[in-house]
């Protein structure tokens, strides 16, 4: 069975992004070419990254326009390395409960974290760079709340991707869609 140590770099970024991004759950799927770009990857790094770790057993196709999931010697492999037991161990996710986890506020809290610390370099026009503090902001009040509400988070996490998806294709990017992915 191929080991995470046997993988090269590109390959090990990859799969380490599939697993953040779908919690570890085999049975998730997402799009190759989303995680090549969250990674600043053109499509066929992407691609070749997937086919490679396909070719080894860690990921599995799941359809023809670039759909992939974890195999559950990926989702092993992941753990193995992670010195994890379970799923948990990857970042948290919104969900769908009408007030947000204490786990699942501190995710958010990190993620907005990171977004402020770059938000100098990103490389936003000032009306976005406006827009990027005032959803931010808007996601710091709700956390503040004794019951931060899930819909409120989410809809400005929603609206953050828009400015990093039109800005900075960046980690930032996959991070805030590994949150609000249901």
């Amino acid at each position: 069975m191929t080991t995470f140590d046997d993988l090269n770099k590109s390959a090990r970024q990859f799969l380490t992004r599939l697993f953040e991004q779908t919690g570890g759950e085999s049975s998730r799927q997402l799009s190759m070419y989303e995680i090549g770009s969250g990674l600043g990857w053109e499509r066929e790094a992407a691609s070749r990254a997937a086919q490679d770790l396909m070719a080894d057993g860690l990921v599995e196709i799941r359809t023809l326009s670039g759909g992939i999931g974890l195999s559950a010697a990926g989702a092993e492999a992941m753990r193995a390395v992670l010195g994890a037991g379970s799923p948990s161990s990857a970042q948290p996710r919104l969900g769908t409960g009408r007030i947000l986890d204490p786990p699942v506020c501190q995710s958010v809290m990190q993620v907005c974290d990171g977004i402020k610390a770059a938000a100098g370099s990103l490389g936003l026009d000032f009306d976005s760079l406006a827009e990027l503090v005032a959803d931010l902001k808007t996601v710091a009040d709700q956390l503040g709340s004794p019951k931060p509400k899930t819909a409120v988070v989410r809809e400005s996490l929603r609206s953050i991707e828009g400015v990093l998806k039109r800005f900075a294709g960046n980690k930032h990017l996959a991070d805030v869609r590994a949150l609000i992915e249901e």
